[in-house]
């Protein structure tokens, strides 16, 4: 019996929440190889943000998919089998420190490792690209940015944003002092596709905006890092 893919995409910024780079959230639903998938939206790190929820149907609403959100600021009872029969689950930006104690404080990163065990596709933007990793450079833990420990299904650290110059910059030196382990940097507009914890694509929507690996000596273009390394 083949094994199962296990499969993350991680988005540094843009798609439908930010009204930004549609090709983005194309790129996440081409990742399956259904057509009439079940996609489920979790906007917790935003309070669960009406605005976000309506944006995920407007995006869409037009398409062969199945569509639900789950409101876990408001209870988590229901959570593990209504995620456990999607094919994708897209996480949205906002407060990734606010996020992840929901999560933890509920034992969901149980739950979300069993759906990512199974198949089911996780993705997010923001906050909801770097929850996955084993460490976060967060910029929840005021002031500045700062480490952040995420749900360890991907080794190393992440960051979104990274096309800003003080967030990458930030980053870069927290993985040279070994306050970070090694880890990518994700711009604004690109998305990374993990595939049993390793980087495998980069696809970009946006004209010279890249994703980066980074360890204590390095700063590697992700795409030359896959071609090159892995």
């Amino acid at each position: 019996m083949p094994s199962i893919e296990k499969k993350i995409i991680a988005i540094g910024g843009g798609g439908f929440t930010h009204q930004a780079d549609e090709s983005l959230d194309q790129f996440v639903v081409d990742q399956s190889k259904k057509t009439n998938n079940k996609i489920g939206f979790l906007a917790t790190a935003s309070n669960d943000d009406k605005k976000k929820i309506s944006l995920f149907y407007k995006r869409f609403e037009n398409t062969e998919s199945e569509l639900s959100h789950f409101n876990l600021t408001s209870d988590v009872n229901g959570f593990s089998e209504w995620i456990l029969n999607k094919d994708i689950v897209y996480i949205g930006g906002g407060n990734t420190k606010f996020m992840l104690e929901i999560w933890k404080n509920n034992m969901l990163e149980i739950i979300f490792k069993k759906a990512y065990e199974s198949g089911i596709i996780l993705s997010g933007v923001s906050a909801g690209a770097v929850c996955w990793f084993e460490w976060i450079l967060s910029d929840s833990v005021s002031p500045g940015f700062k480490p952040l420990k995420g749900i360890n299904l991907i080794s190393g650290s992440c960051t979104p944003h990274s096309s800003n110059i003080e967030r990458i910059n930030q980053f870069q030196q927290d993985i040279k002092n070994g306050k970070l382990p090694h880890g990518i940097a994700i711009d604004d507009g690109v998305a990374v596709v993990f595939i049993d914890g390793k980087p495998t694509e980069v696809y970009s929507a946006r004209n010279n905006h890249e994703a980066y690996f980074l360890d204590k000596n390095n700063k590697i273009n992700l795409k030359d890092y896959i071609k090159n390394y892995e």
